[in-house]
């Protein structure tokens, strides 16, 4: 009957795509025009959220780069002498083709984990960037760069595994886990450096411990906050 709003069938995504919104003209016939599907919303929203995470993954990869490539032209200004700066350098550029590398050899991978591959990479810029401006001759401030890192990595992973497992508490142990383990292996390899003959990175029992430590409050952080933000995981048999 004319006049009057109708709702139609539900749709796909569990949610009615409402009809009612009056239009003109054109719309005489009719008397209505149907809304905008909700999944076809949802659809756009994560278009448009995959596409800014890209730009995110780009940008931050470049950015890394261009300072790795600073700090290899230019390791003996005064700026970056005596950091190590060019094995940091290599670092930084190897250890951003991980994620990539580790996703196209694992089977039936599905999507493109970016917010993973941005947890990842971030880090690496924050180092390159810190080492290049000299940020991290501030005091402390390395130890709240490594606890921020150790937050974002275990929050991100955590995100990522909980679909796949039955309990909250085990994806926050997994991303946990994983951020003390990345890292721990960036502290044994400035160790490895400082071994190898590079002066000037100043490292100390001290400074190693308090990153660890930082670094295990930040992942504790992490993973709390996966705690907290995930639901409940539907159980596929019911």
């Amino acid at each position: 009957m004319e006049g009057r709003a109708h709702v139609a069938e539900p749709s796909g995504c569990g949610r009615p795509a409402i009809a009612g919104c009056r239009v003109g003209a054109r719309g005489r016939e009719s008397g209505y025009r149907t809304r905008t599907n909700p999944c076809e919303e949802d659809t756009d929203i994560g278009a448009w959220s995959d596409r800014l995470l890209d730009i995110a993954v780009v940008g931050t990869k470049i950015a890394t780069l261009g300072f790795g490539i600073d700090a290899w032209r230019h390791h003996e200004s005064p700026r970056l002498r005596g950091k190590a700066i060019r094995t940091r350098a290599l670092g930084y550029s190897a250890a951003l083709f991980l994620v990539p590398t580790v996703w196209g050899l694992v089977p039936d991978r599905g999507r493109y984990p970016r917010a993973l591959d941005l947890a990842v990479t971030a880090p690496l810029l924050a180092d390159a960037a810190g080492n290049a401006l000299g940020v991290y001759d501030q005091a402390h401030v390395d130890d709240i760069v490594h606890g921020a890192n150790a937050a974002v990595l275990s929050a991100v992973v955590g995100t990522l595994v909980r679909p796949h497992v039955r309990h909250a508490w085990h994806a926050a142990v997994v991303g946990g886990l994983v951020s003390i383990a990345g890292e721990s292996l960036w502290e044994v390899m400035e160790y490895s450096a400082a071994a190898l003959g590079q002066d000037g990175m100043h490292l100390s029992y001290e400074d190693t411990i308090g990153d660890l430590a930082a670094t295990l409050i930040g992942a504790t952080v992490g993973a709390a906050w996966v705690l907290l933000q995930a639901g409940p995981r539907p159980d596929r048999d019911g």
